[in-house]
């Protein structure tokens, strides 16, 4: 009988063991970040109003608000690690920082190397070009024969490369795209609707021509990141739910 107890009492002492470590395995990068005292972030600034640079270049925008929200959350303090979109993922999974905010599309192929937040947003793409243009674009199929501007790494250029007849440039950064679309030097650009907007706002050369569907937008995370995750979605829902959400998308996209 005693045997018996004392196998039963290690037993219990195993799984409480086990336990423990599947708590701590579960919130690793949550406890390490609040011990840190900090939550790292990785973007590309060229993405207004999504993140971009003021002129003190302090990169701001609406991914920053929400990622200040998250920080906030965790008891800490936001930083924020500036790389060309390209470098993003590699660098998220190099542990570099702990969130991808870059206004980015969920897509099956970045599934297999990432998680993804719950979706903020699902807009359109928009095609861009010059205001003495005058050709009719209702798709991407209309612009064979002439040069359009990407940024590398994106879902954009992955899409432009698919067009037979068109001539794909791709940019580090899609305000040097803008820009050689505004210059005359590619025909027409090709981004997320709402920043196409942005960009002809800001330059009076730039007119939206056409909007397509497009795939929802999130937050890029480790996959060993899940408690991090559940952190960001449950801001998210809180953002949504106190309404704070749509001041943020009335301050950024109006």
């Amino acid at each position: 009988m005693k045997r018996i107890v004392c196998v039963v009492v290690a037993a219990l002492l195993l799984v409480s063991m086990l336990a423990g470590c599947s708590k701590t395995a579960s919130g690793a990068t949550v406890d390490k970040i609040k011990q840190e005292g900090k939550l790292l972030i990785g973007t590309s600034p060229d993405y207004p109003p999504f993140e971009s640079l003021d002129q003190n270049n302090n990169v701001i925008g609406f991914d920053i608000d929400i990622m200040n929200a998250v920080a906030k959350k965790l008891g800490v303090k936001l930083e924020i690690v500036q790389l060309g979109f390209d470098n993003l993922i590699p660098a998220l999974n190099a542990k570099k920082f702990d969130i991808m905010a870059a206004g980015v599309s969920v897509t099956e192929e970045r599934k297999q190397s990432v998680d993804f937040s719950k979706p903020y947003m699902a807009g359109n793409y928009a095609i861009v070009v010059h205001k003495d243009n005058n050709d009719k674009v209702a798709k991407l199929e209309d612009l064979k024969g002439k040069t359009i501007a990407v940024q590398i790494g994106t879902v954009q250029a992955d899409e432009a490369k698919k067009v037979a007849g068109l001539t794909v440039k791709e940019y580090n950064l899609f305000t040097e795209a803008a820009s050689a679309v505004s210059a005359k030097q590619a025909d027409a650009l090709f981004l997320d609707g709402t920043v196409g907007t942005a960009f002809a706002a800001a330059d009076k050369n730039l007119k939206v021509v056409a909007e397509l569907p497009a795939e929802p937008t999130a937050y890029a995370l480790r996959k060993d990141s899940a408690d991090l995750t559940k952190v960001v979605n449950e801001v998210i829902d809180e953002l949504e739910k106190s309404g704070e959400m749509q001041k943020l998308v009335q301050k950024w996209f109006k």
